[in-house]
């Protein structure tokens, strides 16, 4: 008879995507099975973070006894950005499992300037 597992942690690392467009970058991650309350997104300067804890408690009555079982699933992604990013206009929304967020390109209010050398 194989041995049964009682109860763990899974730690998953899915895919990232980022679509660069004009105005905004568009990220995009599968979190199949996880609530939008057990997400957590920060932005750090160029530096993207995506967190999840989410976990489930299995109860089975066999033979007379009550057994527990806990699953507990940890994802945690930080990807560089390309461009800076404002913070204002930023969302996200998870909708079918995918997670999607939309982040606005800073824009540079004037152009580089060139410096003379002496």
């Amino acid at each position: 008879m194989p041995r049964e597992k009682w109860g763990g942690e899974n730690v998953f690392t899915p895919a990232v995507d980022i679509k660069d467009e004009e105005n905004k970058l568009v990220v995009t991650t599968d979190l199949p099975g996880i609530n939008k309350e057990d997400i957590e997104i920060n932005l750090k300067e160029d530096m993207l973070e995506i967190s999840a804890n989410t976990g489930k408690e299995k109860e089975t009555e066999e033979e007379g006894y009550i057994r527990k079982e806990r699953e507990y699933t940890h994802f945690y992604r930080a990807v560089h950005l390309p461009t800076s990013i404002k913070e204002e206009g930023s969302t996200a929304k998870i909708e079918n499992g995918v997670l999607t967020i939309i982040l606005p390109k800073m824009k540079l209010e004037e152009p580089a300037k060139k410096i003379q050398i002496e």
